[in-house]
């Protein structure tokens, strides 16, 4: 592995964290748009749908909705990058050869 390039665990770690930012970016945008259209502002798991349906919210916040969609799209393919780096890091010592220990070669 190149010297210049960081450890994998740092990439899987910022790539998890840009996920999650992602993902608190979607929720923002969406208790801002669901507050504009005047509907409540809690949170419910209907909300992940809803936000892929054009004009659920109205003709006049489609750009809100669309980007609160790209927000929710961009995080969770940062989350599963991350997660599938994290999974792959785990399950690497299945497959690769094991090192033998200083005096035993």
């Amino acid at each position: 592995m190149p010297t210049d390039l960081p450890p994998l665990t740092d990439i899987v770690s910022a790539f998890v964290f840009a996920g999650a930012l992602f993902v608190l970016r979607f929720q923002l945008a969406l208790h801002r748009l669901r507050r504009e259209s005047g509907m409540r502002t809690g949170f419910d798991l209907a909300d992940f749908a809803r936000v892929r349906r054009q004009g659920t919210f109205g003709e006049a916040h489609e750009p809100e909705r669309r980007h609160a969609a790209r927000q929710l799209y961009v995080g969770f393919a940062f989350l599963v990058i991350g997660l599938g780096l994290f999974a792959w890091h785990l399950a690497q010592p299945l497959w690769s050869p094991a090192m033998p220990g200083p005096g035993l070669a």
